[in-house]
């Protein structure tokens, strides 16, 4: 073969070399476009669903907040105190998305479907399509009742970061996204009749999880314990709860609490026993001597305008030739304390906590209430002064709102 010819036959073989190269470059680059295009449209695709799941999780806790602060509103056949929750839908017999109308014994806490109808939401649904989910404090539930229901009342629930950190033990519900099934439950999940609109069921194992690392499992609500979990993580359960300050701190700043709380300083005095102890449904006066200048107590169930503010409501009433006054203006009967929301380092959540005092008045207010009632066998006579605001203020919700009767 000539020079000139095995010249051109290798300037020919170098082109198809140059084109190969060029293709195999091309491709690379294809491949690489649709990895990342694939890449950003998962992100995308997940962002998408996180947002939405975080949309339906806050309109169902706005719309349970709602419907716990007007509840006396909404529940008009007789006297109703704001507050409660409704109960889960469970399958009960009522139509889908409709909360029970009564779910397990008093105190006791239940979990279930969210009740979107009875909030008169449409079926909230989290980013991967399933309907939400729903745990309430046994002493929210609106049905049956617990003894109290009043800004001292606390949630059963404690709600935890995806480490296992703390994050709040004052919770009374919780709203959950389930997400994607995880291994073992997807077969599970397929309808059996009882959730045609939602599809599904009505078993709580098949929708949330046990985090066995941090021994908390959103299935057990007798436990309380509800972990957050992460998408697409080995629990991947998504949540928002409500603490009771989330909906005390709404109730209180309702316009009309402040007439709710002078209806609750005016019980008629006159006829209210000397002493009563404290206990969730007393029905007798335990009578007991104080030996001081005044007898002192709380406002008895059955005497109060809302008895699920008795004990909120505290009395004294002078003895033997001692006075009474408030601000000054002598009270004929005695003085009726509302003593306003606990300050730090009050705590009412026992029968003892509720008979100590301490726990309820401050300052000049409980000197004068217990005045004399620890010395035994002394009498005392004199003029005892209250003093304070005769009305309640939203702006200082912990002060003691004082009656002269």
């Amino acid at each position: 073969m000539s020079a000139k010819r095995t010249a051109i036959f290798n300037q020919g073989r170098g082109k198809q070399h140059g084109a190969v190269l060029t293709i195999m470059l091309v491709i690379m680059i294809v491949g690489i476009a649709a990895i990342l295009v694939n890449s950003l449209s998962s992100a995308t695709l997940k962002n998408a669903r996180q947002k939405n799941t975080a949309a339906a999780l806050a309109q169902a806790k706005d719309a349970l907040i709602g419907f716990a602060i007007t509840y006396g509103d909404t529940h008009t056949a007789s006297f109703q105190v704001n507050g409660y929750l409704p109960c889960p839908d469970n399958a009960g017999g009522n139509a889908e998305g409709s909360a029970e109308l009564s779910c397990g014994n008093q105190d006791v806490s239940v979990i279930g479907r969210l009740p979107w109808a009875t909030l008169d939401l449409s079926t909230l649904r989290d980013g991967d399509g399933e309907c939400l989910w729903y745990a309430v404090s046994g002493t929210y539930k609106d049905n049956p009742k617990t003894g109290l229901m009043n800004w001292d009342t606390n949630g059963q629930f404690q709600a935890y970061a995806p480490d296992g950190t703390l994050l709040s033990d004052q919770v009374v519900a919780v709203i959950f996204a389930p997400g994607a099934p995880l291994s073992g439950q997807n077969q599970n999940r397929s309808p059996n009749g009882t959730a045609p609109i939602c599809g599904g069921n009505y078993t709580v194992t098949n929708y949330l999880d046990n985090d066995t690392v941090h021994g908390i499992n959103n299935r057990d609500v007798v436990s309380g314990n509800f972990i957050q979990g992460t998408s697409g993580g080995t629990i991947n359960d998504q949540m928002l709860f409500i603490t009771k300050q989330d909906i005390w701190n709404a109730i209180k700043k309702r316009n009309d609490f402040g007439a709710f709380v002078a209806k609750l300083l005016h019980p008629s005095i006159a006829y209210l026993p000397t002493t009563v102890d404290f206990s969730t449904t007393p029905t007798t006066e335990n009578t007991y001597a104080t030996p001081g200048c005044l007898r002192i107590s709380r406002v008895r169930k059955g005497y109060i305008y809302s008895n699920d503010w008795q004990d909120n409501v505290l009395y004294a009433r002078p003895t033997g030739s001692c006075t009474i006054t408030v601000n000054g203006a002598n009270c004929g009967y005695g003085v009726v304390i509302f003593p306003g929301e606990r300050n730090t380092g009050q705590t009412r959540i026992t029968n003892t906590d509720k008979n100590t005092w301490s726990n309820y008045l401050e300052g000049a207010n409980l000197t004068a209430f217990t005045y004399g009632t620890t010395t035994t066998g002394t009498t005392h006579n004199g003029t005892i002064s209250f003093s304070g605001a005769t009305s309640y203020s939203a702006a200082s919700p912990s002060t003691d709102v004082l009656a002269c009767e």
